[in-house]
């Protein structure tokens, strides 16, 4: 039984992106892991099948799959499936998808072909850099107040300064999508910085985690950057007064997703062939993995599904999904080892690398801020729908 209806369009890309993953992906995997290098021939593949610009406008050549576009459903079941195989791949793609969607959003008509031609052309990817080191929450202080990094007005444009952490896909890319304090104010202002402007420095070097190997996260420097007034997506405080952060909340959900249905694809099989499967205390062990799977699926659905229509509620319903699905794959360990033995976890399978992806990367999770936003909402008290990434 299907857990939710897809239409026969996403059905396609499903069954798309599936052949690549396992055809393509797959194989990879290791390497990148071994290597903690960027997934480039992933991303190659990606931009030859379109998807690099999937949430981009129809108008500007993108499929359209933005959470305010035709069909934001489609943006999620493609991470999902990538990260059935590879997490690192998987966030690559919806970091870069999230911030050109809002270039799309914030841009103006005569800026955003030119912020997105090194994808069209190239298949270049874009990073979000609005993490710091040591940094407040965003939510903090209210508006920008969690950033230290900041943009200076200046005569025809901004002066940058500060430094980001954790930009994933900075060293793959020539654009810079980056969210700054405007100095003199309490407002976040989302500034595009060409990567090699001057005073820019990406050191991928500092990249060296447990998991989450293939999504390249390095440090960005910015030293008294000048870069035009035009290069500025929005109004100040869009990123926070728009709740973006509440809207990317999702993507790290469709990975959580992916990469737990990817453990469940092999230890299924694994239990089988071991004989075991009439073994009552396994059938326990696989019932809670489907089912935990099956929830956060339909919660994260539904929460899609409903963006248009109701985008707060949409983005509250996303909050109980991540927390299903962090509290899940804290759990699945257990489950998987308990059913399959421990065997499942040599370093010689991928269930070993999708789990040390998924212990570092749920570290975003947050999933009491989460539980507390969606809490204040039931009990009619004030909630911040930024507050859990």
């Amino acid at each position: 039984m299907e857990i939710f209806k897809l239409t026969d369009a996403q059905k396609a890309l499903v069954a798309k992106v599936d052949r690549l993953a396992e055809e393509r992906f797959a194989p990879r995997a290791a390497q990148y892991d071994a290597e903690a290098g960027m997934p480039v021939e992933d991303l190659k593949d990606l931009h030859a099948e379109g998807l690099l610009l999937a949430c981009a406008d129809k108008k500007w050549g993108g499929l359209g799959f933005g959470v305010h576009q035709d069909d934001p459903l489609s943006f999620f079941l493609t991470i999902e499936r990538i990260a059935r195989v590879n997490p690192g791949t998987a966030h690559d793609f919806q970091v870069h998808n999230n911030c050109v969607q809002m270039i799309c959003y914030g841009g103006t008509d005569d800026m955003i072909p030119t912020f997105l031609e090194p994808t069209r052309a190239r298949g270049k990817v874009i990073p979000g850099a609005g993490s710091e080191p040591a940094m407040l929450h965003y939510s903090a202080a209210g508006g920008g107040g969690g950033l230290s990094s900041t943009a200076k007005k200046v005569d025809g444009g901004y002066l940058i300064n500060g430094l980001k952490h954790y930009a994933t896909n900075a060293s793959y890319a020539e654009w810079l999508w980056v969210g700054l304090l405007l100095e003199g104010t309490r407002s976040d202002i989302t500034i595009m910085v060409p990567a090699n402007a001057e005073g820019v420095s990406i050191d991928a070097s500092v990249w060296d985690p447990i998991g989450m190997r293939a999504c390249v996260s390095p440090m960005i420097k910015l030293e008294n950057v000048f870069v035009p007034e035009n290069y500025a997506l929005g109004a100040p405080g869009m990123l926070m007064n728009e709740n973006w952060l509440g809207k990317i909340n999702l993507g790290f959900t469709a990975t959580y997703l992916g990469a737990m249905q990817g453990i469940y694809d092999h230890v299924l099989p694994y239990v089988r062939d071991k004989g075991r499967s009439k073994d009552p205390f396994r059938q326990v062990q696989i019932g809670e993995m489907k089912t935990r799977i099956d929830a956060v699926r339909l919660l994260m659905y539904t929460a899609i599904s409903n963006f248009q229509a109701d985008p707060e509620g949409a983005m509250l319903m996303a909050n109980e999904a991540k927390f299903m699905a962090v509290e899940s794959v804290n759990r699945f360990m257990h489950l998987a080892g308990q059913a399959a033995g421990p065997s499942i976890l040599f370093k010689s399978r991928p269930v070993e690398r999708l789990f040390r992806d998924l212990h570092l990367h749920v570290l975003h999770g947050r999933q009491h801020a989460m539980a507390m936003c969606v809490g204040q909402a039931a009990l009619g008290e004030p909630y911040n729908l930024n507050l859990s990434v």
